[in-house]
């Protein structure tokens, strides 16, 4: 398979995304039940972020060493704009739904005492989550499209 420059920028960064936030996810999902972050929750956030920035550094260098970076032409940023709509429509939905999330919680707690709660932890991972499931839809939909021959 003959990738160009930015197909393969574009499979680095998603498979080091859905890799490294995928066993941040897995590791938050065992601690879903906390009601704010102690120092490990801190601890691994900060570890993630920093990795998928290191990994994404490392691996973009090796790439424009090896490949020589392509300049953007009228069709990237044409598939860059599209994606761009895709990741914000992500990001709008999870937002709406964390917020209707909060209301209800809030509703449901006023009227009877229930297991629905809206802690900080769940919500930061919340919105976390919806942020990077809009650059997996951002990233997949540029590879979509370059594949495609768009």
């Amino acid at each position: 398979m003959d990738l160009s420059y930015q197909e393969k920028s574009i499979l680095g960064s998603l498979l080091a995304m859905v890799v490294v936030y995928g066993y941040y996810f897995a590791s938050a999902l065992r601690h879903i039940d906390h009601v704010a972050f102690d120092s490990a929750s801190i601890g691994r956030l900060m570890f993630t972020v920093i990795a998928i920035i290191v990994i994404e550094i490392v691996y973009h260098i090796i790439l424009a060493i090896e490949t020589r970076p392509e300049p953007k032409d009228e069709r990237d940023l044409l598939i860059e704009g599209k994606a761009y709509r895709n990741a914000y429509f992500v990001v709008a939905t999870g937002a709406a739904l964390v917020i209707g999330y909060v209301i209800v919680a809030s509703l449901v707690r006023d009227a009877a005492p229930t297991r629905i709660v809206a802690t900080p932890f769940l919500l930061v991972n919340s919105m976390l989550l919806f942020m990077v499931l809009a650059e997996v839809m951002k990233l997949g939909t540029q590879l979509l499209y370059y594949r495609k021959g768009f």
